[in-house]
């Protein structure tokens, strides 16, 4: 699951963070173009977004810290529990793919070792 994290985010954070970012791109595309007032508001609501989705962000990954923060103090029917939990919180074919691979990752490691 932490993979999904590294791409920005999170939790289904990917795709947010790209929609975002195209979100930025078009509205800097559409601000070449203009002039006056109409580039002014376009440049604020860029930087506006960049600030909501560095914020996100930040808020993202400390929910993750937290969370294992969590998960190592848990008992482990704690932890299968909120596995379970986790996985039912999927709402994608994709996303139950990468936990898929963590599980298989992670059950892999164990055999080894």
């Amino acid at each position: 699951m932490e993979s999904s994290q590294s791409g920005g985010s999170g939790s289904g954070g990917g795709s947010v963070m790209d929609s975002v970012q195209k979100a930025i791109d078009d509205l800097r595309a559409a601000g070449e173009k203009a002039t006056g007032d109409v580039r002014s508001n376009i440049d604020s609501a860029v930087a506006r977004l960049r600030d909501v989705s560095g914020e996100a962000t930040k808020r993202g990954q400390d929910q993750v810290s937290s969370w294992r923060g969590t998960l190592e103090d848990a008992t482990e029917d704690v932890r299968k529990e909120l596995a379970k939990l986790a996985i039912r919180a999927q709402s994608s074919p994709s996303a139950l793919d990468e936990v898929a691979a963590e599980v298989d990752a992670r059950r892999q490691s164990l055999r080894d070792g």
